[in-house]
C-alpha cells in the first residue's frame, strides 16, 4: 500500500475543506460581526465537548475493533451503543436548558441537541470507514460536509437568517456527509454478541480520555476564555486558531492513514520493525507544512488575518504562539497514535490525564492573569508536556527513531523561503494583493529547496507521483 498517496488524498480533501470553511468564515465574520460570530464560536465549542460526552471513547474503540476484526459485527454493536448514549445526553441537555442558555448567551439548547445528533452520526460513519481501511473514502466526507455547510451558511446568512442560518448550514453539511458515507459502509450480516460490546468497552474505557485530550487542546482555551472576555475577543482568537490549524492538516492526515495499518500489523505480527519505520515516517513528515507555516506567519500573518476584517489583525502574536503549539502537538500526536495502534490505550490514558489536568489548570491560571496570551501559552506548554510524555512511553514499546536530519532540512528550507518572502514584502509593501502571490512564491521556494536538501523527501515524492511523471535527480 502506498501510504503517501492515501495521506495525500486525505490531505487534499482536508485542504479543500479548510478553504471552503475559510471563505465561509470570511462571509460570516463580515456579515455577523465579531460579537455575533463569537457567540457562534462559543456554541460550537460547547458542541465539541458534548460530542465527547456523547461517545466517551466509543468512536476510537469502533475504529480499532473494526480495523483488527476478521469476524464479528462491531458496526451494528457500535451503532446501538452510540444511539443509547445520544438519547441519554439529549435528556440531560433538555433538563439543563436554562443554565446552558445562560452560559452561551443565546437560546440554543434545542439547536445543540439537533447538531449533536448530526455530529455523532458523522463521526460514527467516518470511524467505521477508517477502521475498514477506507481512509481515502472517509477523507472525502469532510470536504463534502464543509463545502455543503459553507454554501448553505453563506446563502442563509446573506439573506438575513443570521445565527439561525449559520447553525442550519452546520446541520445540513453533517447530514449530507452521513448520507454519502453510509453508502460505502460494509455492514456484517451477523447479530452482535455480548462479547463485542465487552471488547468495545474494554478499549473505550481507556480511549475516552484521548478524545478529551484532543478537545482540550482544540477548545479548552476558548471555553475558559468565554468566562473572562467578550465574544469579539474570542472571535479574533478563534480565527487565529483556525489559521494555525490549517498548517497542521498534513500531520493529521498521516496519523489517520497510518493508524489502521499499524493496528493491523500489531494484531497480526506484534510490534515489529515495520511499525518502527511507520512511526519514523510519521515524524519525518509531521512538520512538512507547519514549519513553513510558522515562518510564513511571522512574516505575513498580520496581513492574512486582515482578510477577516481589520479588527482581526490584532491576533498576530496569538497566531504565532498557536502555530508553534500546533507544531509541537503534531509530533505528540504521532507518538500517541502509535501507542493506541498497538493496543496500549492504558499508556495514552496516563499521558492524556496529565495533559488534560495541566491544560485546564494552566488555562484558568494564565487566562485570569494574562487574558488571551495566557490561553495561547497554556495551550503551548501543555502540548510540550504531552510531547515529552508521548516520547517517553512510546520508547517503552517501540524502537523510536527521531529523524533529526529531515526536520533540520525542513527548517533550512523554511529559512530560504523567509528570505525571499521578507524581501518581497519590503519591496512590494503590505497590501493583500502583494502578499497573496508572495505566499505562492514562498511555497515554491520552500519545496524546491527541500527537494534539493532531502533525498528522503525526493524519494517520497517520486514514490507517490503517478508512474509516468518523473522527478529530476538533484544530487
Amino acid at each position: 500500500m502506498r501510504y503517501g498517496r492515501t495521506s495525500i488524498v486525505n490531505f487534499l480533501s482536508q485542504l479543500a475543506m479548510s478553504f471552503a470553511g475559510f471563505f465561509a468564515t470570511i462571509a460570516l465574520t463580515r456579515t455577523l460581526g465579531a460579537d455575533r460570530y463569537g457567540a457562534y464560536v462559543v456554541v460550537l465549542a460547547v458542541l465539541s465537548w458534548l460530542t465527547i460526552a456523547g461517545n466517551v471513547g466509543l468512536s476510537q474503540a469502533i475504529k480499532k475493533r473494526v480495523s483488527e476484526a476478521a469476524e464479528g459485527n462491531y458496526v451494528v454493536s457500535g451503532l446501538l451503543a452510540q444511539s443509547v448514549l445520544y438519547v441519554l445526553l439529549a435528556v440531560v441537555l433538555l433538563l439543563a436548558r436554562p443554565h446552558l442558555n445562560a452560559y452561551m448567551g443565546v437560546d440554543a439548547t434545542l439547536v445543540l441537541v439537533g447538531l449533536l445528533g448530526a455530529r455523532l452520526a458523522g463521526d460514527f460513519v467516518q470511524n467505521v470507514l477508517d477502521g475498514q481501511r477506507l481512509v481515502h473514502v472517509s477523507s472525502v466526507l469532510s470536504p463534502i460536509e464543509w463545502t455543503t455547510r459553507s454554501v448553505v451558511q453563506v446563502a442563509l446568512v446573506l439573506t438575513g437568517f443570521g445565527l439561525a442560518g449559520a447553525f442550519a448550514g452546520y446541520a445540513v453539511g453533517a447530514l449530507v456527509a452521513v448520507a454519502v458515507g453510509s453508502y460505502f459502509l460494509s455492514v456484517p450480516r451477523t447479530v452482535p454478541t455480548r462479547q463485542e460490546f465487552r471488547r468495545l468497552k474494554s478499549y473505550a474505557q481507556f480511549s475516552w480520555l484521548a478524545s478529551v485530550q484532543g478537545r482540550t487542546f482544540l477548545s479548552m482555551d476558548t471555553v475558559v476564555l468565554a468566562a473572562f472576555v467578550a465574544n469579539d475577543v474570542i472571535a479574533v482568537y478563534e480565527i487565529a486558531w483556525n489559521v494555525a490549524s490549517l498548517f497542521a492538516i498534513f500531520g493529521s492526515s498521516i496519523r489517520r492513514t497510518l493508524f489502521p495499518e499499524m493496528s493491523r500489523i500489531s494484531s497480526e505480527n506484534g510490534v515489529d520493525e515495520e511499525i518502527t519505520g511507520l512511526l519514523r515516517t510519521s515524524l519525518t513528515f509531521s512538520g512538512l507544512f507547519i514549519v513553513p507555516g510558522l515562518v510564513g506567519s511571522a512574516i505575513v500573518g498580520d496581513v492574512v488575518l486582515s482578510i477577516y476584517g481589520p479588527e482581526f489583525r490584532t491576533g498576530y502574536y496569538i497566531l504565532l504562539v498557536l502555530t508553534f503549539a500546533r507544531l509541537i502537538y503534531s509530533y505528540q500526536g504521532q507518538f500517541l497514535n502509535t501507542i493506541d495502534a498497538v493496543d496500549r490505550p492504558d499508556l495514552t490514558f496516563r499521558i492524556n490525564a496529565v495533559f488534560v489536568g495541566a491544560n485546564l489548570a494552566l488555562n484558568v491560571a494564565l487566562i485570569s492573569a494574562f487574558g488571551w496570551y495566557g490561553a495561547a501559552t497554556a495551550t503551548t506548554v501543555s502540548a510540550a508536556l504531552g510531547l515529552g510524555l508521548g516520547y517517553w512511553y512510546a520508547r517503552r514499546i517501540v524502537d523510536v527513531v527521531v529523524p533529526f536530519r529531515e526536520v533540520l532540512n525542513q527548517w533550512l528550507a523554511a529559512a530560504a523561503m523567509a528570505v525571499v518572502v521578507l524581501a518581497g514584502r519590503l519591496v512590494l509593501g503590505d497590501s493583500l494583493l502583494a502578499v497573496v502571490p508572495l505566499v505562492g512564491v514562498g511555497a515554491a521556494v520552500y519545496f524546491g529547496t527541500l527537494l534539493a536538501l532531502s533525498g528522503e523527501f525526493r524519494a517520497a515524492v517520486e514514490r507517490n507521483l503517478p508512474d509516468d511523471v518523473p522527478i529530476p535527480d538533484l544530487e
